[in-house]
């Protein structure tokens, strides 16, 4: 039995794993570029900041490997697989018979009044749009996956030459899809509503902070990372 809460819980582990790893690499390297009493703090202690810089990408990339790899123990296919072997899960049933230990009598049908039931079709169209992901991921993105992988040791060019072919805009729109991703599947089973993929933004210093959510996981790294290395300046 695939076991939806556990494939889903693995995959927010991974998703966000990879999007902290990834905003904190572009917001450190964001201040430096900025910031030239940043740039001349770092290089005092170069040998560990390029450590520190080169763990963080390496993170982000194998978090994404896992998420994309049909090899992978958990993956997002096995995440949908999950959701197709369990369609009792997101029916209107399911809340019900989950909230009624919670409620008065009669308080649960109310609760699940009005509530949708995912069908085949919508789960044909999140595949689709996974879809469309996995093929920029691997055109674009598995070969550094497999360079840090398979190479212990890569020299600042030798980076610098990989990340020449990202594209640090379309990475931030596949992660926003992929934290939409959990987002949806998981307000489509606790709350039965319909899986809207909504095309998120990051907002990131020096924007302000965004109303009426928390922070995603990346703003809180990027802003976080910029934040410990501006306590390193001199008062």
């Amino acid at each position: 039995m695939w076991n939806f809460e556990d494939e889903l819980e693995v995959y927010r582990r991974e998703e966000e794993e990879a999007q902290q790893s990834f905003f904190a690499y572009i917001g450190v390297r964001n201040l430096i570029a900025q910031r030239s009493d940043v740039h001349t703090l770092v290089n005092r202690n170069s040998m560990f900041w390029i450590t520190t810089h080169h763990a963080l990408l390496v993170s982000s990339f194998m978090a994404i490997g896992r998420i994309f790899d049909p090899a992978s123990k958990h993956n997002v296919g096995r995440l949908m697989r999950a959701v197709e072997n369990n369609r009792q899960l997101f029916t209107r049933e399911a809340p019900r018979q989950r909230k009624e230990p919670l409620l008065r009598p009669g308080q649960a049908e109310e609760y699940v009044d009005g509530k949708h039931e995912l069908t085949v079709e919508e789960t044909r169209e999140i595949k689709a749009r996974i879809d469309g992901w996995r093929k920029v991921y691997q055109d674009r993105y598995l070969e550094i996956r497999h360079h840090f992988a398979h190479k212990k040791h890569s020299t600042l060019d030798e980076i610098n030459a990989l990340m020449a072919k990202t594209n640090i805009e379309e990475m931030k729109s596949m992660f926003g899809f992929l934290h939409a991703l959990h987002e949806a599947l998981a307000e489509m089973y606790l709350n039965g509503r319909v899986p809207e993929l909504r095309d998120l933004e990051f907002v990131l210093p020096p924007e302000p902070q965004p109303r009426n959510r928390q922070y995603y996981p990346g703003e809180k790294a990027y802003w976080q990372a910029q934040d410990a290395l501006l306590m390193m300046l001199p008062n």
